[in-house]
């Protein structure tokens, strides 16, 4: 009955009308909108906590960006007016952009790509602007950093599937989101263009000289880092759950994340009437920034945690697929598989099995905080981070799914675990196992895949009976034996949480920016590299591990010395070869 209850008060009209009205502010770190998007949900959740970091300084090796408040601008090509109104379109200014402190007046050099030094050749940039449609990061390392840019009009858009019909001409007048880096200059500025827009500005070029004239009203806002906190349910000796949604992004920002954020609103405010019997702390943050923000002085000792990021998505307009993630090898947890098995449910695309970072999960499954959490990530999607992500895009149905399967999860652990659920849980951890030891012929990895799944096995012993998962990992006891035999913990960090690549000069991020593109895991490899290690496991089964946990087939092993070099260079970390 008191689940039923939970249920029955859990409103997902709400949390979509919730959603609306989130997405129509700018979220920008530190800025108004920001700020009245907090009051929004803190009006819904009841009693909670603005909690308030600083902006602009160094967090557990994270460089955190000042705040930045968007008042308005304009920009003109060659006389045209291209946006009229930056508070009609938000998105349409690269986020962390200077103030131009009056209208500015430059010459326009297209760069193509901007990812290459060779883009550059016998062009002289310095002061101007650039066109590009590269990566923003890359652009800004050589056009600005390297070649003196003052300003970029820049189209790119992540993540291209053209079976999702996500391409530039599939999406021609979308402006896509995009943000110059955390260690961006004073005095740069820059604008974000339509596909649309970015061809018609460089057809220009064919006529001759191409002129700008900009304006960018901008300021820091109130810098800091807003955290809204809400701590509900009763002490207990059970332990905290976490539970999490990034509230920052661009207008309108509809399924990511307005969705995630008004989804956890309207399950803290069920949570809170219900009065959960174990304590549950629910947070809403700047991605990332404020959540390793909120655990540098928190060293609370979560069970588990739950991150909302793309939940809102209409599957049929988005294209979108339901990611449960798994948490990483590092850090077995059941987390996942219980969500899983709550969430299945033939009316949508739903996938699980392999880790994936990109959201504030990922600050959790970091071995020096060591909490198994999850994401549910409605991804790829169509729309994602572009001026179409609109509230139109997301369902009502979508809020109820997800909604029901995160409160079902909750009540299983703390008060019932059905044993439909504990056989789907079970089925899940067997299936997990038998498909990556079978295709794992290193005994190394066929041991680490035994070792989680005892894992996984023990915590679930804790709510329910698992004679059948032990009796089928029995023969396999030994090698989970021998692989918890590798662990020593041991502290090879001086930083908490992950490492940003914020220390990387030019020749790391050149390197980085290769590899990359040459290995696309990579830059989840290297996270849960050193987590292996941070585990006492040696650098060579380290490797070994993060490699096939992301089925890397190619040589990382001196592309992963590099960066350790680098890290014990930089006093990240303390490490000798």
């Amino acid at each position: 009955m008191l689940r039923k209850n939970w249920i029955d008060e859990f409103s997902p009209q709400n949390a979509f009308e919730i959603e609306y009205e989130l997405s129509r502010f700018h979220h920008s770190k530190g800025g108004e909108g920001y700020s009245k998007a907090v009051e929004l949900v803190k009006s819904v959740v009841g009693d909670s906590n603005i909690l308030k970091y600083p902006a602009g300084v160094n967090c557990e090796g994270w460089k955190i960006p000042k705040g930045w408040n968007l008042n308005g601008g304009f920009l003109k090509v060659n006389g045209k007016y291209v946006i009229s109104d930056l508070k009609l379109s938000p998105i349409s200014a690269i986020f962390m952009s200077s103030p131009t402190n009056g209208i500015q007046n430059l010459q326009l050099v297209d760069v193509g790509s901007g990812e290459k030094e060779k883009d550059y050749e016998g062009k002289n940039v310095r002061g101007k602007a650039i066109l590009a449609n590269g990566d923003i990061s890359r652009v800004y390392d050589l056009g600005v950093e390297k070649f003196g840019a003052k300003c970029v009009l820049s189209y790119f858009m992540r993540f291209q599937v053209k079976s999702i019909e996500r391409t530039p001409e599939l999406l021609s007048h979308a402006v896509n989101y995009t943000s110059f880096p955390s260690y961006v200059k004073e005095g740069i500025f820059g604008f974000a263009l339509s596909y649309d827009q970015y061809k018609k500005i460089k057809k220009q070029f064919k006529n001759g000289a191409v002129e700008i004239k900009a304006l960018i009203d901008s300021d820091e806002g109130n810098n800091v880092l807003e955290v809204l906190e809400a701590r509900l349910g009763r002490r207990s000796s059970k332990k905290l759950v976490i539970l999490t949604a990034h509230l920052c992004h661009p207008r309108p920002g509809a399924n990511d994340n307005a969705s995630g954020s008004a989804l956890l609103a309207e399950i803290a405010r069920v949570l809170r009437k219900a009065e959960i019997d174990r304590e549950v702390i629910a947070l809403w943050v700047p991605e990332m920034y404020g959540t390793i923000s909120y655990l540098r002085d928190h060293d609370y000792d979560f069970d588990f945690g739950i991150n909302l990021d793309m939940v809102g998505e209409d599957q049929d307009k988005t294209k979108s697929v339901l990611q449960v993630s798994s948490t990483p090898w590092s850090i077995p947890s059941i987390v996942s598989d219980l969500l899983y098995a709550n969430l299945q449910n033939d009316n949508f695309k739903m996938v699980t099995g392999r880790y994936f970072e990109g959201s504030d999960h990922f600050i959790f499954t970091d071995a020096t905080i060591g909490v198994g959490a999850t994401s549910l990530t409605q991804f790829p999607d169509r729309f994602y981070h572009t001026s179409e992500d609109t509230p139109d895009k997301s369902s009502i149905e979508s809020f109820k799914w997800i909604g029901e399967g995160v409160l079902n999860s909750l009540f299983d652990v703390t008060y019932d675990f059905p044993k439909t659920v504990s056989s789907k849980v079970q089925a899940n951890v067997a299936k997990e196992f038998v498909e990556n030891h079978t295709r794992s012929e290193l005994p190394l990895v066929r041991k680490w895949i035994s070792y989680m799944a005892r894992e996984k096995m023990k915590q679930l012993e804790k709510y329910t009976k698992v004679e059948t998962l032990k009796k089928m990992l029995a023969p396999y006891s030994r090698e989970a034996e021998e692989a918890q035999g590798l662990v020593n913990r041991q502290y090879l960090r001086k930083v908490k949480g992950p490492i940003q690549d914020v220390w990387m000069n030019e020749k790391d991020r050149e390197w980085f920016f290769e590899v990359v593109r040459r290995i696309p895991e990579f830059r989840s490899f290297k996270y849960e590299l050193l987590n292996f290690m941070e585990l006492g496991i040696s650098f060579e089964n380290s490797t070994e591990l993060a490699k096939r946990e992301f089925e890397i087939d190619q040589n990382v092993v001196e592309d992963a010395k590099y960066y350790l070099d680098r890290l014990a260079e930089e006093g990240i970390i303390r490490y000798g070869r």
